[in-house]
């Protein structure tokens, strides 16, 4: 089985494989303001997420912003790739500075807010929560 599923299935029950369509309901293009904390090593992350296809539930985009672990900020960037599960779940994976182990999210979506776990696929396994608000979008 695939860990990254497994997690998800702890986070969330209601999980989804890379052959669902998603559901074209919950819209999430637009531009968020993302917020996420990381439990071991602790660190946060404060980005702007633009999302900025949807089609069918599938979404992409970008994130940009800064990781703060006890010194300096830190710049990252990436993509942002996932899908709406139903009408109030979205799963998608964040992957920061061109590293393949991508951060799984699971979240609930209510309005312009969404508020989930996070956990990285890939040794160690960082994981956290997150927030993110539309600022703006359709």
């Amino acid at each position: 089985m695939n860990p990254a599923l497994g997690v998800c299935g702890i986070l969330l029950a209601a999980c989804v494989t890379s052959t669902d369509t998603g559901s074209s309901t919950l819209i999430v293009t637009g531009t968020w303001d993302y917020s996420a904390s990381q439990t071991s090593p602790v660190a946060s992350i404060s980005a702007t997420m633009l999302v900025t296809s949807q089609s069918n539930g599938v979404f992409q985009g970008t994130i940009a912003g800064s990781v703060s672990a006890g010194g300096p900020p830190t710049s990252v960037s990436g993509t942002v790739a996932g899908q709406t599960v139903n009408d109030t779940v979205v799963d998608f994976d964040v992957f920061l500075n061109a590293d393949p182990n991508g951060r799984r999210h699971v979240a609930t979506a209510v309005r312009d807010t969404m508020k989930g776990s996070w956990v990285e696929n890939g040794s160690g396994s960082p994981s956290g929560s997150f927030m993110a608000i539309r600022r703006s979008g359709p």
